[in-house]
């Protein structure tokens, strides 16, 4: 299956947020930031239960690529660490996602902490 180019101006606004949503551990990576505001990548991946640290990487690359997560990098005694957080479109996406979440509870007619 081919993947859809999600800079092309020509695509469905909604297949591309679709698209992005749609990959493995993405909408987990951003409720994780969204609840920590800011993380490490060692603190995001003992958030994702059974993600290698290759998939978050790539995972994470994807929401810098598009503008969703941010990195910051601090400088400390000849080290660098590196943070990641929910930039301004990542954090429009949070109503969105919580939505999803409620219709999927409701769906699968289980109870949902909101």
């Amino acid at each position: 299956m081919e993947e859809k180019n999600i800079h092309d101006s020509r695509s469905c606004p909604v297949e591309v947020i679709a698209v992005i949503l749609g990959k493995k551990w993405i909408p987990t990576i951003i409720f994780s930031l969204y609840e920590n505001e800011e993380l490490r990548l060692g603190e995001i991946l003992k958030k994702l239960d059974g993600c290698s640290k290759k998939m978050l990487i790539q995972q994470l690359a994807t929401l810098m690529d598009t503008h969703i997560v941010q990195n910051k990098k601090i400088f400390k005694n000849n080290t660098v660490e590196s943070y990641y957080y929910l930039s301004h479109y990542g954090k429009k996406l949070i109503p969105v996602l919580k939505n999803i979440k409620l219709l999927g509870c409701e769906y699968q007619k289980i109870e949902c902490n909101k």
